[in-house]
């Protein structure tokens, strides 16, 4: 069993692109020395080194599929936003769909490089391909909802399909589009309300990923962690209702101060407010209009899954 085992995480390296050489020449040498094995004890040593050999291996071959499946992501995500683009009329430049994907998003060193480079353990690595796999699945589900037509505000195959992959066809859910600025609220399967939302400008944008409500707050005040002067700075800002998706700051909440939202709005464009906050999109944050908020606001609770795509 133990031997299964190891070539078990052999086959896993290699198929990942991992150097296998020195793996299967111990392999061999622990095959042979328990083919050879007498007595009680010298089997025990032979087993003993054998599960050493398997203990040495792990964390290089989940470091080796970390960087296959990392690879895959950036990959997939260039060649989709080559192909897939929005060209903001507003400012006249073209940006690639899919970012939230890509260098500037959770692909990028703030999400997946940060995680990478904090992880240690064995249960750290398996913690970086799960969320891998995720976002490999959801981007996969993105591609497949951009082309469908269904409205905005009618169930759709894909959030159907990824409730059911993570298991959320028995509980509330909140469903957050990122290709159609769009939210659908269902509950056990069935869809409840959905509305037009603004999520992240192409700079800072919306994490895709399973998350969950980890708080919620009504009323609150946001406050930048930027400093005065950058770009990113806003002043204090009073907020009805708040839910937090994911930690450092990343919130489903009402934006009093924008007019429109939906397709575009994540882009810099024109709101009729003329406010210059409204005019591009969120920090991260998913924004919507104050009497969304405060419907989602009693519809989910600690723990409500947040699915975003």
């Amino acid at each position: 069993m133990a031997l299964e085992t190891f070539q078990q995480w052999i086959d896993l390296m290699q198929q990942n692109g991992g150097e296998v050489a020195t793996y299967q020449q111990q392999y061999q040498r622990d095959q042979q020395a328990l083919q050879q094995a007498q007595t009680a004890s010298a089997y025990s040593r032979a087993l003993t080194t054998l599960k050493g050999h398997i203990n040495a291996i792990q964390i290089p071959a989940m470091k080796a599929e970390s960087t296959h499946l990392q690879q895959q992501l950036a990959q997939e995500v260039s060649a989709w936003g080559k192909e897939h683009t929005y060209h903001d009329s507003y400012n006249n430049q073209t940006y690639p769909l899919g970012y939230e994907y890509g260098p500037q998003g959770i692909g990028g060193s703030a999400w997946l490089g940060e995680e990478l480079s904090q992880a240690q353990t064995l249960a750290d690595y398996q913690q970086v391909v799960e969320d891998l796999q995720m976002w490999l699945t959801n981007f996969e589900a993105m591609k497949a909802n951009f082309s469908d037509k269904t409205p905005y505000n009618q169930p759709h195959q894909t959030d159907l399909e990824l409730m059911r992959h993570y298991g959320y066809m028995d509980e509330r859910v909140v469903v957050v589009s990122l290709s159609e600025q769009a939210l659908r609220a269902y509950d056990h399967g069935k869809l409840v309300k959905a509305f037009l939302v603004t999520t992240g400008q192409p700079d800072l944008p919306t994490p895709p990923g399973t998350w969950w409500i980890e708080g919620k707050q009504h009323p609150t005040v946001f406050k930048s962690s930027e400093p005065k002067g950058s770009p990113y700075w806003y002043p204090d800002t009073p907020i009805n209702y708040a839910m937090q998706y994911h930690s450092n700051g990343y919130f489903l909440h009402d934006a009093w101060w924008r007019a429109d939202f939906g397709p575009g709005t994540n882009f810099p464009h024109q709101d009729p407010t003329g406010d210059p906050f409204a005019g591009q999109g969120s920090h991260g944050c998913v924004n919507m209009s104050t009497d969304n908020a405060a419907w989602l606001y009693n519809f989910v609770s600690l723990y409500t899954p947040v699915l975003i795509y």
